[in-house]
Order: structure tokens, then sequence, then C-alpha cells
């Protein structure tokens, strides 16, 4: 597949402060069923989330922004457009395991969602300090602090079905396969397709037109 490395389209996914579209323009007549799809799915689970983490429950690390309220509601909506190989987990009650490498700016709302379940499996969050052990995680959520190391990350990670998450400009394009970059309060996704393409991953082309497409940086 052969895109322009920059901008194909801006599909505007949720607004941090209103989770919609708060310019009210129209979307795209082929993205809007999906964007309300998706809208509908994280509306809930954003909703679910700011109860849980206001309500005093005790939690096991620092609160959120409504950032990464929101953000931490699209990693677990990623994982629902998104197929691992069977071989991936052992049993059928093998959870999907969401790391978190590096500084946790989510806080308290990943620990929230462990309590849920992405096609009948269990979910688990694991925060890591180093790159040991990133292979046994099926998302990988790569913070800020950690970035430098994206070459050595990507290398680790060759053809292993780990998606991969980062949330600062451009991060895509330097092989991390799907960056939630703020813009204007709003959440918009870049993919890294090839990237993607070099593992045994299906992520669903629902998600696909949701996002831009770009390429890693030579």
């Amino acid at each position: 597949m052969t895109r322009d490395s920059r901008v194909q389209h801006e599909p505007c996914i949720m607004d941090e402060r209103s989770h919609a579209n708060a310019q009210g323009q129209r979307l795209p007549s082929r993205a809007g069923r999906i964007w309300g799809a998706l809208r509908v799915a994280l509306m809930p689970l954003v909703f679910w989330l700011q109860l849980t983490v206001t309500s005093g429950v005790p939690v096991q690390a620092t609160e959120p922004t409504g950032e990464y309220l929101l953000k931490s509601a699209f990693l677990y909506n990623f994982a629902k457009f998104v197929e691992w190989p069977d071989s991936t987990f052992a049993t059928s009650s093998t959870p999907l395991i969401i790391c978190v490498l590096g500084n946790d700016p989510f806080g308290s709302s990943l620990d929230a969602i462990a309590d849920k379940t992405i096609k009948g499996r269990p979910l688990a969050i694991k925060r890591l300090r180093s790159i040991d052990g990133v292979r046994d995680c099926q998302m990988l959520y790569v913070s800020p602090n950690q970035l430098a190391q994206t070459m050595e990350i990507v290398r680790t990670l060759q053809k292993a079905p780990v998606l991969t998450v980062c949330d600062v400009e451009a991060c895509a394009e330097e092989g991390v396969m799907l960056n939630m970059r703020m813009v204007e309060n709003q959440v918009q996704l870049d993919m890294n397709l090839e990237a993607v393409q070099r593992t045994p991953l299906k992520v669903s082309s629902q998600l696909i037109r949701l996002t831009r497409i770009v390429k890693r940086n030579e």
C-alpha cells in the first residue's frame, strides 16, 4: 500500500472536553458511521472511569488528567479493533496485557479498566521500567520519557504481536504503530501501517479509516 507520508485526512475522534465534535463539522460519510459507533463505545467507558477515579476507591498510581482519562479509554477500545494470533494466549482465560513503559500518565484510569474484558478475555495492566519483558505485552504504551529508546524497542519487538502506542508528535514516524496526538483538545490518530503489517496483528479496517496513515522516517 502506498500513501502520502503525511495527511490523507484529519479524522476528528473525540474532544477532550465534550467527547464530541466540538466544531460541529460534518464528518465524511464513509467515516461517519464508524465514528458514531466508536463514540457510543467510548462515552460510557469514559463516564464510568470518571466515576471510579472520583469515588474514593483506592488506586495504585497517581490521578490522571482529563486527557489521559480519555486516552485510557482509547487504549481499551483499540483492543476491540485488533486481533491477536490464538498462539499469543496460553488459554481462553489468559489475560490481554496492556503495558506502560516508563512514566505512567494514566494513573488510576488504567487500573479501572483492568476489571473489564475484551471479547470475553480479562484485561491486565503491567507497568514496566525497562524494555525487559515488553514481548510479554499485547499492547505497549511507550511513555514520552522512553521514546529515545524507540529504535531499540522496535528491534526488540520485531514481528512480535505487540501493538505499540505513543502520544508525542511524529512518534509513529519513528516506528511506533499508533499515535494518540492531541490537536486543539481532540485526540487524532496516526497509524504506521507498515509497522503493523510486519507483525501477525490484524487491525480492523474500521480503525484504519479513522487514522492518518504515516510512514517511518528514513
